[in-house]
């Protein structure tokens, strides 16, 4: 138990003690200065009328010149009590006589500091007037006087003023004690009483009541007021902190708890494993029936948990729609199989609720705990494992349980070290354009160039924008690299413009995010105004996902508002999304994407021609140019001329390439359709 290092009852008798002294003294030494003064001023007065008496004397003998006679009317000085001496001195300062009890130095004598201090610690008091004869100033006289007794008298008074003050002090302190008591008895026992259920976490004790009126007594009446208030709210919170409010079921706290106490016993030889249940597709279910049937759904599912598992089994809400499982006494994998099969297979029948069937799935991962192994673990580890399989399998989209593997835990890491070197790269600005041709058709020109990012790690060397783009959107940073393209393809396609060379559009693709970003309308304002390319030489690039769910109205909006400022839009990888011809067809789209998914082999298989001459014809049929992504080979550039997409783009034409490259590759092309065409 903690002690304090300096008590209240100890404070108090100093402060008693220090506040009477300092009062006893203060008074007394007040009389004691007010009582030295005067009486150093009485004795002055004295020493005056002796000096002046004397100075009649000697003034007819300082007159003539007669130091014998100046001498004889000094010799009264031997006679007069408490004088030391007297000197005479001449109108020039020098001196004439001295005459007294003690030998001083002539500067002493007549060097007059005649502050009260400085005469109570020499012990003399110094009196000086001058001498006239005849009206004249013939001279000074200057008497000493001792005043010895009075400086002993004032020693011996602060002595018994000290001494009274200490003592008047000690009796403060003896008064001082029943208060201290009074003050500090339930204080202490407050304070003992705190440290107690600070350590026991006991919230049972209370202080005694001493009846009172005063404010120790409302001290003490608040006090155990105030336990009995939270005995009452900690027995509610005893239940809300290891029991989920919703489901009735232990939380995840509480599972932790549970599983650390399997991992401490000792004795425990068989295995166990830790199994996290998801519901697939609850956010598009909680969105579709509200958060109210949100809640019933989730009250539900894990009643059916709980009926499908072993009574020795623990289960557990994880969180938000995530069920976590105990299943002790289990020994292989394929035994976790069957238990997780178990709690899946209650679930194949729609859940009634309400006047609804709701159909629910839900997706395992699980990691299995060796007993012999268990003593390395902690129930954090277990459940980081249990959570990387989950997310594995997640991402699988398995219908059967997925395990956990340590190349998980290496796979996070290289995700982690990776998205920390991106967010330095996206700080840096340490990311290249490569510049892909867009081949007029009917022009057998390079009309436009299409922006795709690059990026080198300092390390790994080039990284694939099937990498680190994902990784960039995982981590809100798609957003950031986005803009950046944006504004580098504009000054890119700008800078060539001013070179005098033919004017082409440059496409750049442009995310979900990054449109719905804060004050997209205006960064593309500034990347244009700031680079100086006219509107229409600018393609954004928006894929299908982007008209999805409730952006789309706002998306509407950004698209109508930069087309009237006249830069163009393109929808991207069109046919392998979610695309309604209805709002295709309103929307100021220039042109339509075909996606490489049915350009590929179209040359060679009947059916996928049909479908891309189909596709290509709907899109001319909307008014909207055809580019066709992904043309790979001569056959399928030769079936695109053919179907009369206005333009292609793939390695069949050019790979994507650096800036100057880019160029040479373009003027390439031209040059070579050129000589065709003569």
């Amino acid at each position: 138990m903690m002690v304090p290092k300096r008590r209240i009852g100890q404070r108090i008798a100093r402060l008693v003690a220090a506040v009477t002294f300092l009062a006893v003294f203060l008074a007394a030494s007040v009389q004691i200065v007010v009582q030295t003064l005067r009486e150093l001023e009485d004795r002055k007065l004295g020493l005056q009328a002796t000096a002046y008496a004397m100075a009649a004397a000697a003034a007819n003998g300082v007159a003539q010149g007669n130091e014998a006679e100046v001498r004889a009317s000094l010799t009264a000085v031997t006679r007069i009590p408490n004088i030391l001496v007297a000197a005479v001195q001449d109108p020039l300062g020098r001196s004439v006589a001295t005459m007294g009890q003690a030998a001083f130095l002539t500067d002493d004598l007549f060097t007059v500091d005649d502050s009260n201090l400085a005469m109570l610690f020499k012990g003399q008091v110094p009196v000086s007037v001058d001498i006239v004869k005849g009206g004249e100033l013939r001279g000074k006289l200057t008497v000493l006087g001792d005043i010895s007794n009075i400086r002993l008298q004032v020693i011996y008074t602060a002595l018994f003023t000290i001494a009274a003050a200490i003592l008047a002090a000690l009796l403060g302190v003896a008064a001082s004690v029943p208060l201290q008591r009074r003050l500090v008895q339930p204080l202490n026992h407050l304070t003992e009483t705190i440290q107690t259920i600070r350590a026991s976490r006991n919230y049972s004790a209370n202080l005694t009541d001493t009846n009172q009126q005063d404010e120790v007594g409302v001290l003490v009446k608040s006090f155990n007021g105030m336990m009995e208030g939270i005995r009452f709210r900690d027995n509610a919170l005893q239940k809300l902190a290891y029991f989920d409010p919703l489901t009735g079921l232990a939380n995840r706290a509480s599972f932790q708890r549970s599983l650390q106490e399997w991992l401490d016993v000792p004795m425990q030889q068989q295995n166990a494993a830790v199994a996290l249940l998801n519901i697939h597709g609850f956010r598009a279910l909680n969105d579709a029936f509200g958060h109210s049937m949100g809640d019933a759904i989730l009250m539900t599912v894990a009643a059916t948990i709980k009926s499908a598992i072993h009574e020795n089994a623990v289960v557990a809400r994880n969180g938000g729609d995530e069920f976590a499982v105990l299943l002790p006494d289990i020994e292989t994998q394929a035994d976790v199989e069957m238990a997780v099969a178990r709690i899946q297979s209650a679930f194949f029948r729609p859940l009634q609720i309400g006047d609804l069937e709701i159909h629910i799935s839900l997706t395992a991962g699980a990691c299995l705990v060796d007993a012999s192994k268990k003593s390395t673990l902690t129930d954090d580890i277990l459940m980081r494992q249990a959570d990387l399989a989950l997310a594995e399998a997640k991402s699988l989209m398995m219908g059967r349980v997925q395990f956990f593997r340590s190349e998980l835990i290496e796979k996070v890491e290289e995700d982690t070290a990776l998205g920390q070197a991106l967010r330095i790269a996206a700080k840096n600005g340490a990311f290249e354009l490569h510049y892909q041709c867009q081949f007029d058709v009917k022009g057998c020109n390079i009309s436009g160039f299409e922006a795709l990012v690059r990026w080198t790690h300092p390390v790994r060397g080039p990284i694939s924008p099937g990498i680190f783009i994902p990784l960039a959107e995982r981590i809100g940073l798609v957003s950031v690299i986005g803009d950046w393209v944006l504004l580098e393809a504009c000054r890119q396609t700008a800078e060539w413009h001013r070179k005098g060379m033919p004017p082409r559009v440059m496409s750049v693709n442009v995310s979900p995010a990054q449109i719905m970003s804060a004050g997209f309308v205006e960064k593309v304002r500034g990347a244009l105004r700031k680079s100086g390319l006219p509107p229409h030489l600018l393609c954004l690039e928006l894929t299908e996902s982007i008209f999805i769910g409730a952006s789309y109205a706002e998306t509407i909006i950004i698209i109508e508002t930069l087309s009237k400022d006249g830069v163009r839009f393109a929808l991207d990888d069109f046919g392998t999304g979610y695309s309604s011809l209805s709002y295709i067809a309103k929307l100021p789209f220039h042109t339509i994407k075909v996606d490489r998914a049915f350009v590929a082999n179209a040359d060679k298989d009947a059916r996928k021609r049909r479908m891309l001459q189909s596709i290509v014809g709907m899109i001319h049929g909307l008014g909207m140019q055809a580019v066709a992504e992904g043309a790979e080979t001569s056959g399928e550039v030769s079936l695109l001329q053919e179907f009369g997409v206005e333009k292609i783009q793939g390695y069949a034409i050019a790979k994507p390439l650096p800036k100057q490259a880019a160029l040479e590759r373009c003027q390439e092309i031209e040059t070579r359709y050129r000589k065709i065409a003569v």
